[in-house]
């Protein structure tokens, strides 16, 4: 019988440490070479994947987990783009915030990808795009009910050294991006956000410069476009909701038990005290 799959092996980011430099002060390590700018929930997660099996250290939202000091200068570039404060991100700014990655997709790099297609006009760019029926169902039970969230949101108000900061940069992407403040919200605008994206994208990126990927089509359309060698490996194929929930359920224990290690921090020297109290009053 095979052994099966830890969850420390599906989901290394959540449990790798993260070690990473100050991003401020890094310096570009890998040429960029690929902006895959599908929505989330297209299959970003796989297409991470595939882009890191040939070769391409790729950004996706889950890179955040083992990096997160990259959340404060996600949210300065969300302050100079959407709120007028700071100057915008250049080249520069991308370069040491990226500096480890030959490709980003997904949340956060999604909500800069005119400003990225403008700073790295070498990258090629991939686009994936669903079903809009199917992708919404996928978006509302991975996306939508997780951001609005009750318990997680309340762990992220307290738990500020780990799930506070992941979720700010995910609520900015909601808030400044998609324009909207609440689940209803989210869920009324979400097909019309999803269109314009398609959109704009197809508007801004020469044609030549494009790769309309169907998920499903294998590597060799990936690889021909980007002059890469096919793998003899499968495709990944990775069920974004179901990992996704998975994801949650571990930084939901992870910050509850952060919070209850504070928490005790506090309590025990509390209730020391109460003690010696009643011990001295009687």
């Amino acid at each position: 019988m095979p052994r099966q799959i830890t969850l420390q092996e599906k989901h290394p980011e959540l449990f790798a440490e993260d070690r990473y430099a100050d991003p401020g002060k890094r310096e570009r390590v890998v040429l960029m070479e690929v902006l895959c700018l599908g929505y989330m929930r297209t299959g970003t997660a796989s297409m991470q994947n595939a882009f890191n099996t040939l070769g391409i250290p790729c950004c996706h939202s889950f890179s955040l987990y083992n990096h997160i000091r990259d959340c404060g200068m996600w949210i300065r570039a969300f302050n100079a783009k959407f709120a007028g404060k700071g100057e915008p991100f250049t080249r520069t700014e991308w370069d040491r915030l990226l500096a480890e990655y030959g490709a980003v997709t997904d949340v956060p790099a999604l909500a800069f990808s005119e400003d990225l297609v403008a700073a790295y006009p070498e990258a090629k760019v991939v686009l994936m795009e669903r079903d809009i029926e199917r992708w919404y169902r996928s978006f509302d039970d991975a996306v939508t009910k997780v951001m609005w969230g009750r318990l997680g949101n309340l762990l992220a108000d307290y738990e500020r050294g780990f799930v506070g900061p992941i979720r700010d940069v995910h609520r900015r992407w909601a808030t400044d991006w998609m324009g909207v403040r609440s689940e209803d919200e989210m869920r009324a605008a979400a097909k019309n956000r999803y269109r314009e994206h398609y959109a704009s994208v197809r508007r801004m990126v020469p044609k030549e410069r494009l790769l309309e990927y169907k998920l499903g089509s294998g590597w060799e359309p990936l690889c021909d476009f980007l002059g890469k060698s096919v793998p003899d490996v499968e495709f990944p194929n990775i069920n974004e909701t179901a990992s996704m929930h998975e994801k949650v359920a571990i930084i939901t224990r992870r910050g509850l038990l952060k919070v209850s290690k504070r928490a005790a921090s506090w309590l025990g020297p509390l209730i020391l005290m109460l003690m010696l109290w009643r011990l001295l009053t009687q």
